[in-house]
């Protein structure tokens, strides 16, 4: 059953954030949710490399410039991010609005404000596992690197 909780992100969604997150080429997958123009839910996973929060009401992401996820969000529909924090699964509501593309990086930016999240537990069937995705070890510090270069990108005014 759902439960609203306000508009900022708890303790237990900051925590999946945490730095110690990023020193580790693994980890749970997130899932951004915006809508098409003609009303299609369009699924993005992200990694904690391409997310960052500001503090408890803004959350900046970075996503492949060109793809329709980018589209969707450069349109200001509100988009929905979906994660769990075992024993729990958290919908997190977004406002949307395009940062200043970042010197050298790749990604389109984009400042994200909580509007609202919901908590989902379910007393007697918790959630147990994240989606998880792990590098292969031929590419981990390849891909330590560019979650240093996204963040510096996401941070940068």
């Amino acid at each position: 059953m759902s439960v609203r909780l306000g508009d900022r992100l708890p303790p237990q969604v900051m925590d999946l954030f945490a730095p110690a997150g990023r020193e580790r080429p693994e980890g749970q997958c997130f899932l951004l949710v915006t809508v098409d123009p003609d009303g299609c839910p369009r699924p993005c996973m992200l990694s904690v490399g391409d997310l960052y929060p500001r503090d408890d009401r803004h959350l900046r992401a970075g996503v492949w410039p060109g793809s329709r996820t980018t589209a969707n969000l450069d349109d200001g529909r509100p988009a929905l991010l979906v994660l769990a924090a075992p024993p729990d699964v958290f919908h997190v509501r977004l406002a949307p609005v395009r940062l200043p593309d970042a010197p050298g990086s790749p990604s389109a930016r984009f400042e994200c404000t909580v509007t609202s999240v919901d908590r989902d537990g379910h007393e007697g069937l918790p959630v147990t596992r994240p989606m998880w995705f792990a590098a292969r070890p031929d590419m981990r510090d390849e891909v330590l690197a560019q979650w240093r270069d996204q963040h510096a990108a996401l941070l940068w005014s």
